[in-house]
Order: structure tokens, then sequence, then C-alpha cells
């Protein structure tokens, strides 16, 4: 599970280099002869997305969606009001 979460990460940062490395988060993947699948979220600065990527064994991408689920602010603010932090 570590050679792939590092793989993702890799990947990852080949597309958006603001990640913040301990917020990757995989929630889904297979593995298939040639390649992986793997389904997650991360977080940057601006916001909070989730990802569906492809890539081979040697980390090359074949195949990338990522879409903001949110922005961090209003995510900051939900919670305030939800938790009262």
């Amino acid at each position: 599970m570590d050679d792939i979460k590092n793989l993702t990460l890799k990947v990852i940062k080949s597309i958006d280099n603001t990640i913040i490395d301990d917020t990757l988060q995989i929630k889904y993947y297979q593995s298939f002869k040639d390649r992986f699948d793997v389904f997650g979220e991360y977080q940057n600065q601006t916001g909070i997305f989730e990802f569906a990527i492809s890539f081979d064994k040697k980390g090359n991408l074949k195949r990338s969606h990522i879409n903001m689920i949110s922005p961090k602010k209003i995510r900051n603010e939900l919670e305030k009001k939800i938790y009262r932090k």
C-alpha cells in the first residue's frame, strides 16, 4: 500500500505541485497487470480535491480527473458553525 501511495503522490504532484503531502487519502485502488486505478482526495492551499487517476507501474500517467470538492475557506467556516470551534 505504501508503494501505491508514494506513486500516487508522485503522479498527483506532476499535475498539481501544491498538494499537501499529509492530506492524501486513498479511498479505493485497483491494480491490473500493467496499471493502477486510484480514487481519493487531497488538499492544497485553495481547497479540497477529489481525484481519479490511472497510471502504470513506473508512475507514468494514463488518465486523470481532478475536481475541487470545496474551497478551503468555505469548509473552515462550515466546520466552525457546525462544530463550534
